[in-house]
């Protein structure tokens, strides 16, 4: 009697949950945005950028902007009008500027690090648009936000190019390296959303012009015949600005995947965000899901990190000495502490809040990752493109095994004479 084969014709042996849910790539997303390189890459361009927005301030000192630190998600919205005022004082006739509807929405803890790293990028040109701002204010506004532009050119294309190779290859590249790859690219990375804003502002310069023609009555009049036209045209310069908006960051990703050019990131940016807007929404939410479970275990583990670091000095040091060293106020420290003490409790405090700056730039770090992961799924529902390819740079290319040389058969074999170049595909959490 002929034995049944030991494993049946046509059994599955391996479900491939890549290729029946292709967003699970935004798992890996965030696992990118958890790498040590990502979080200090992150955190050095959020520091630079604060550094900016604060000179920035002091040259406006009459009409400073005051946009919100990353660092300090806890601390209030500062309100300001014309010029800085007290909120103490009794003025009631000041007019201020209040944080954006962006800026309030991204206040809540629910939305994530995800549309919390976007909003604050975008705060600078959202509160442009208040109808309390003034010229000098709108200036200032401008400023910061073309200086965070410039900055997370270079950082947010340094993270997104690790994103892209770790997702389609598995390689994971070393933060001088993606820091090189992005400032080649830094001309497009920094111009891409900087070409839609100067066109967009082109465009309101017709808008402003029509402004001008309602101070007269009679002007006034002809602007009310022919009013339709300036709301067709406020129309499309508001869905040119939704594109925007919503698809700036894909211009960085595309530009670390494809390696291309800022046209070529504005284009692939509005055409994704229209064209599939259904799937662009469904990844978000699934982005901003994931970027909760990460961001918790950032700050968990900084938190976990300083706690169990104090307590167990505490154990050397005494309970009083620990005390006074790590801040507690005097009137609660026993212990009095030398110039020297202080100085070595400056120090402890700083690293410590460096510690924790950093867990909070991990919304940064997300943004770039996610937006990769994102890129990737929209070129393959739109473009038909395996999520696996990318342009590579001739140093990429030298990353990896030996060269391959033909032997006198023509059978391709190791060169014994070539080196191993240095690859910088180190352990997932460098």
């Amino acid at each position: 009697m002929n034995q049944p084969p030991s494993q049946p014709m046509g059994a599955l042996y391996e479900i491939r949950y890549g290729e029946i849910c292709p967003w699970l790539i935004l798992v890996r997303s965030c696992r990118a945005a958890l790498f040590v390189r990502v979080l200090l890459l992150a955190f050095a361009g959020v520091v630079i950028t604060q550094w900016g927005w604060a000179a920035l301030d002091g040259l406006f000192a009459s009409n400073p902007a005051q946009l919100g630190r990353l660092t300090e998600p806890h601390a209030e919205a500062v309100e300001l009008g014309p010029t800085l005022v007290d909120p103490g004082s009794d003025s009631a006739a000041t007019s201020v500027i209040r944080v954006s509807p962006i800026g309030k929405f991204a206040q809540s803890p629910w939305v994530g690090p995800l549309v919390r790293g976007w909003a604050w990028l975008t705060e600078p040109f959202s509160r442009m648009a208040s109808p309390d701002v003034t010229w000098i204010q709108c200036l200032s506004l401008a400023l910061s936000g073309v200086w965070a532009v410039v900055v997370w050119g270079l950082f947010g294309g340094a993270i997104s190019r690790i994103a892209a190779l770790y997702l389609t290859r598995g390689e994971i590249l070393g933060p001088i390296s993606a820091l090189r790859a992005a400032l080649e690219k830094w001309y497009a990375t920094s111009g891409g959303p900087l070409l839609p804003i100067a066109f967009a502002v082109a465009c309101v310069v017709p808008l402003v012009v029509a402004g001008w023609l309602l101070v007269l009555d009679f002007s006034a009049l002809l602007m009310g015949i022919v009013w339709i036209v300036a709301l067709i045209w406020g129309l499309i310069l508001s869905i040119g600005l939704l594109g925007l908006l919503l698809g700036w960051p894909l211009m960085w990703a595309t530009i670390g995947v494809e390696q291309s050019d800022a046209l070529d990131g504005v284009s692939r940016c509005f055409s994704y965000v229209y064209q599939r807007p259904i799937h662009l929404v469904f990844y978000l939410l699934v982005a901003t899901v994931l970027g909760l479970f990460g961001e918790a275990l950032v700050y968990y583990l900084a938190t976990a990190g300083v706690s169990l670091t104090e307590w167990s000095v505490s154990w050397g040091a005494g309970n009083e000495r620990t005390a006074a060293l790590m801040g507690v106020p005097a009137s609660e420290a026993a212990t009095t502490l030398s110039g020297m003490g202080e100085a070595s409790a400056g120090l402890i405090r700083f690293w410590e809040a460096t510690l924790m700056a950093v867990a909070e730039s991990f919304p940064l770090g997300y943004l770039w990752c996610a937006s990769v992961g994102i890129y990737l799924l929209l070129r393959r529902h739109i473009d038909s493109t395996e999520m696996d390819e990318i342009a590579l740079e001739q140093d990429d290319l030298q990353q990896g095994l030996p060269g391959l040389t033909p032997d006198e058969s023509g059978i391709p074999q190791v060169n014994p004479n070539q080196d191993a170049p240095e690859s910088d595909n180190e352990s997932d959490t460098g």
